[in-house]
């Protein structure tokens, strides 16, 4: 692999005069996926700043990033291909990466070489160069073949044209073109790759061009759509179509593929973007804020389609985009334009990676928001027959979504920023409710102290909790939450010798936080919800399936079990609440919420008997109080999580393979 690189960057350093002085470079070679990758001068001082050119994106290969220079100083460097050549001197890439770097060709140290792929149509490089102090200055892009330098040059006559007084717009500051390479410089900026879209609506609203509205058939981006899309997806593209012609838009400047690995950040308002190869003058907007977060949730963060689908949908409610979609004038076709830039990531930039996610993705989106190009019975009865898994394989299957939905029920937009008030600042604005919420568990605590011996009250409890999570914020909410779960086991050790073991309190307070903390989670989370009192009086009856969910139903039933073994033989005082709410919950998701109540009363009543049957007899009465608090507790959980669930693209089915994907609606 190393030999085929040899020759290709000795034809990039050649000269027409040869003979003369040479310059002796050396690399190590890193390869991805079997591929070169990067290529990295043996010089022990730009080791670590060579990587600059490497955007580690996911936390692996940020792990990978962070240990190549440690280990290309001990003798496992052996383990990289390690290349040595003489380059001529006199070559008219050396005297441009002289001039650009402000180095004397004599003193040019080897530049870190990032490979755009020798094996495809565009055979591009990336340089990194560096000033005598070993200071990154300047990054060079250079197009080899037809096609690699044709894109090069496209890149570099839309720099010429970007307009510099504008966030994030980069400029050249050099050119150069020769019989073998077409080549261009640009300033190195430093900072990381954004982790979301902080600050961003600042360089959107700046990059809208100002002027008249145009007619969205004016755009490039549209003709292509109609030339490439009509022909690959006809039935989509002929739904799509009628909702966005004739639509009167703002025109943005386009960056094409605005996504963090081409995005350096000192801070949320000091954002240079890089890689314009796909950019526009006049494109469509919205579309780079759409390709950051799917991009990002895709391929850094490997989510699944229905996690994309769900920071997608985050970032269209979010105050931030709305805004921007109102000064943009696209506020009444902004799904459209969603489903539009799929199909265009799909069909006319045909990524090597991801482009069936975009494509799975758009189907996801344009079934939910009510745009399919048919209707589902007809597509379900146009599909071809599949023949279903073996037993073995369908049960794989249902666990893996079983796991992926109990996933997403904890879920949280990681993308879309949002600014929060301080948690200073919602104590004085609700200093009453919280106040009110400290003199409740006071209370509460008072009465278990002088008048409760084994009756519980975590229902009591957790009122606190609700009030100032619907008020005050999730954080806020926690933090009671964390001070609920800790108060009663205390309060127990002080009033009861028994109840004074270390391992006990701890268990009882862990297993309590976590009840209260998935009620303040839930509660959070639909109180965010901007259609929540409409949803109120909504009835969500979902038929039970139990043959597409046999394999969670066993599972599910399975762990009760354990859980009712484990908690008969740990003695009544152990509280195993939470565990029992693991199969409440899978039945919730995958059955319905009838099912849910069911099993979750069949929960509490298993948990009673238990302690009935361990307890007293003196003390007997305390059965039907705690049966009632557990029933409470575990209600409240699982008509949050089935509010949750109601409407919500997290848990929409999806079809792949004449199945549904995730449980059944």
């Amino acid at each position: 692999m190393a030999k085929s690189i040899q020759p290709v960057i000795k034809e990039l350093f050649a000269s027409e005069k040869s003979g003369g002085r040479r310059l002796d470079f050396s690399w190590r070679l890193i390869r991805r996926k079997h591929r070169p990758f990067l290529l990295l001068p043996d010089s022990s001082a730009e080791k670590h700043v060579s990587l600059e050119l490497y955007s580690a994106q996911r936390r692996r290969a940020k792990i990978w990033r962070s240990l190549l220079p440690l280990l290309l100083r001990t003798p496992g460097a052996a383990l990289f291909q390690k290349i040595n050549l003489q380059l001529e001197a006199g070559s008219e890439l050396v005297h441009f990466l002289s001039e650009q770097s402000g180095v004397p060709t004599e003193q040019l140290q080897a530049p870190a070489i990032k490979f755009g792929g020798l094996d495809f149509h565009k055979s591009r490089l990336v340089l990194l160069l560096c000033d005598q102090t070993h200071r990154p200055v300047k990054v060079i892009k250079l197009g080899l073949n037809a096609e690699g330098r044709a894109a090069t040059e496209r890149e570099a006559d839309l720099l010429a044209r970007l307009p510099a007084e504008k966030i994030g717009c980069i400029r050249m500051t050099g050119r150069l073109t020769t019989e073998k390479l077409s080549a261009f410089a640009t300033a190195y900026y430093p900072g990381q790759s954004p982790e979301d879209d902080a600050g961003m609506e600042t360089l959107f609203h700046s990059w809208l061009n100002p002027g008249p509205l145009a007619a969205i058939e004016e755009m490039d981006a549209w003709r292509e759509l109609e030339s490439q899309v009509s022909a690959a997806s006809p039935e989509a593209w002929t739904a799509l179509r009628p909702v966005l012609a004739g639509r009167m838009i703002r025109t943005a400047l386009y960056h094409g593929d605005f996504a963090p690995w081409n995005i350096r950040a000192i801070n949320s308002q000091n954002l240079q973007a890089f890689d314009w190869e796909r950019g526009d003058l006049q494109g469509m907007p919205g579309w780079d804020w759409f390709h950051f977060i799917v991009q990002t949730s895709t391929l850094a963060r490997r989510h699944s389609v229905e996690r994309v689908a769900a920071e997608v949908e985050q970032l269209l409610q979010s105050p931030r985009f709305e805004k921007y979609a109102a000064a943009a004038g696209i506020t009444a076709i902004v799904k459209p334009l969603v489903l539009a830039y799929l199909l265009h990531h799909r069909w006319v930039v045909r990524p090597l990676e991801g482009g069936n996610t975009a494509l799975a993705l758009h189907d996801l989106l344009s079934a939910r928001w009510q745009m399919n190009p048919h209707p589902q019975n007809s597509i379900a009865e146009n599909r071809p027959a599949t023949a279903r898994p073996g037993l073995w394989a369908d049960a794989v299957h249902q666990l893996k979504a079983a796991w992926a939905q109990l996933a997403n029920v904890f879920w949280e937009p990681t993308l879309t920023a949002a600014v929060r008030p301080s948690l200073s600042a919602q104590l004085v604005a609700n200093w009453p409710v919280a106040l009110l919420s400290c003199l409740w568990i006071a209370a509460v605590a008072a009465v278990q102290y002088f008048y409760v011996t084994t009756q519980m009250l975590l229902p009591i409890y957790s009122l606190p909790c609700l009030l100032v999570t619907w008020k005050m914020g999730r954080r806020w909410g926690m933090l009671f939450a964390l001070v609920d779960g800790a108060v009663a086991p205390l309060v127990m050790a002080v009033k009861d010798p028994t109840f004074r073991q270390a391992d006990l309190v701890c268990w009882n307070a862990v297993m309590r936080f976590i009840i209260m903390q998935m009620c303040v989670f839930f509660s959070d989370r639909i109180h965010q919800q901007k259609d929540f009192v409409r949803h109120l009086a909504f009835s969500n009856r979902r038929p039970a399936k139990f043959g597409e969910n046999w394999a969670v139903i066993l599972a599910s039933a399975l762990l009760f079990s354990i859980v009712v073994v484990a908690d008969y033989f740990t003695g009544p005082r152990a509280l195993f609440l939470p565990i029992y709410l693991i199969p409440v919950m899978l039945i919730t998701l995958f059955l319905n919420l009838r099912w849910g109540i069911f099993v979750g009363l069949l929960a509490a009543f298993s948990a009673s008997v238990d302690e009935y049957l361990r307890l007293n007899s003196n003390v007997a009465q305390v059965f039907g109080w705690n049966f009632i608090m557990r029933c409470t507790i575990f209600l409240l959980v699982i008509l949050l999580l089935d509010r949750l669930r109601h409407k919500n693209v997290l848990f929409s089915p999806r079809k792949q393979n004449g199945r549904l994907n995730g449980p059944g609606t």
